[in-house]
């Protein structure tokens, strides 16, 4: 029998609002990955597919614009629609949806960044629906490791002699940040030095993943609106995550993806989340050429990673 593919984005109602789903593979009868995008606010349907390309052999691979996000953005959307518990009440929605729609039992669950706030939760709440979790710079605790992104940042003006990011570094403060411009001059400096992306940068990495088959899905005016909204909305409420003391086991087999020159989310509050937390299976994977985008920075080895969690089972 001939296998059937599935290349599609639709439109999905999750939380009584319609929502952006892309859906790719080379057969519909592959187990299905679903990736929780980072930001809050950054969409990635626009710039997944180079990456994710060898996955579609053996997953149905589906990348979401969450509410507020991209393709999913919306002027009736307000802030207070825009909380972590909302999110995850959503992908619990859209699990459910793509397990009936597929007719399978279980999800793997992939969580970038802000992703991993709401992958990890959602794996603690329904273990039941997810075949693995994989957290991709997974967050900690959220307060500790803006500190120590600002100090890592700090440091590396000082050893590089930049005194122009002394000055300004200095001039903000450690955080938390009352104003977000401040928060945006210490990632700007901290991706100047290498503590985002291994090499390059962020707008590199996602142009660069930009195919022409979904070069019209990047709506560039609702990306910066969806990833204003979605910031100013959890920023907040994002800085209260302590995994540490709200989820010291789970009971999925989990893979944290770390790279190794992460200081976006420092990779070393990662560790000791991994000697603590208790799961069928843990394990940390290491990304020596990566810093806070492993998937898209070394894209055969994550991709490797998850293949090998489907044959293993």
């Amino acid at each position: 029998m001939e296998k059937q593919g599935i290349n599609s984005v639709e439109k999905v109602v999750i939380g009584e609002i319609e929502q952006i789903v892309s859906l790719r593979s080379k057969n519909i009868n592959n187990p299905i990955l679903l990736f929780l995008h980072g930001g809050p606010g950054t969409a990635q349907i626009a710039f997944s597919r180079k990456s994710q390309k060898k996955l579609e052999e053996y997953f149905i691979v589906v990348n979401w614009d969450q509410r507020g996000a991209g393709g999913s953005f919306s002027t009736s959307l307000k802030r207070e629609d825009l909380n972590i518990e909302r999110f995850v009440l959503d992908t619990e929605e859209l699990t459910t949806y793509l397990l009936d729609r597929f007719n399978q039992k279980k999800i793997f669950l992939v969580g970038h960044s802000w992703g991993s706030i709401i992958g990890l939760k959602f794996s603690s709440r329904r273990p039941d629906l997810i075949e693995a979790y994989i957290g991709i710079g997974q967050i900690v605790d959220m307060k500790r490791g803006e500190k120590l992104s600002y100090k890592f940042t700090l440091e590396e003006a000082i050893r590089r002699n930049n005194e122009k990011a002394i000055t300004q570094l200095k001039a903000i403060g450690e955080p938390p940040y009352k104003k977000v411009k401040d928060g945006g001059i210490q990632r700007k400096w901290l991706s100047k030095f290498n503590g985002s992306t291994y090499s390059g940068s962020l707008f590199g990495i996602i142009f660069k993943n930009i195919s022409m088959k979904d070069i019209k899905s990047l709506k560039i005016i609702k990306f910066i609106r969806g990833s204003i909204l979605s910031l100013n909305a959890l920023e907040d409420e994002m800085n209260t995550v302590n995994f540490l003391e709200e989820i010291p086991e789970i009971n999925v087999p989990v893979y944290f993806c770390c790279g190794r020159m992460d200081y976006t989310v420092p990779s070393e509050l990662v560790e000791e989340y991994y000697v603590k937390l208790s799961a069928p299976h843990k394990k940390i994977v290491w990304f020596e050429k990566s810093a806070h985008l492993p998937n898209f920075e070394e894209v055969e080895k994550f991709s490797n990673l998850c293949i090998s969690l489907v044959r293993n089972i």
